[in-house]
């Protein structure tokens, strides 16, 4: 079954599981592979550490500690990890003015539900607030 993505591609879906990366199939034109792979190669020297931000300005990041999404041969067999990186540059991420939550024991999928980000947006907000 093939639905019409947000960036215009197509993405084909069957019966999917949570968390099955390879159970999608997302389809670019020419022209939009040429944008991401622009995009990337700029970004590949890209130094954020350097980047002029206002010191008091609030910033979140946060991560399940099991944060990793393995993605199959149909993506080249990429690794992505997410909450180890994250845990490994904890203190220096804070030193740089960051808010930074590890959530113990949470995967990629359960990082991202509702019911974990929205109150912990929620709460991060709140305590924002109170800091001015």
């Amino acid at each position: 079954m093939a639905s019409q993505a947000p960036n215009g591609s197509q993405a084909i879906n069957a019966s999917v599981e949570p968390g099955d990366w390879d159970a999608v199939s997302v389809q670019t034109s020419e022209a939009q592979t040429r944008q991401f792979v622009t995009l990337y190669e700029a970004l590949q020297d890209f130094d954020d550490s350097q980047a002029p931000v206002p010191r008091d300005l609030p910033r979140l990041c946060f991560a399940g500690s099991a944060d990793q999404i393995n993605y199959g041969p149909g993506w080249g067999e990429v690794q992505v990890r997410i909450g180890e990186p994250l845990a490994a540059h904890e203190g220096g991420l804070i030193t740089s003015g960051w808010d930074v939550l590890v959530l113990p024991g949470l995967d990629h999928m359960s990082t991202m539900h509702s019911n974990v980000v929205l109150p912990l947006l929620h709460d991060w907000l709140r305590k924002v607030e109170r800091e001015k």
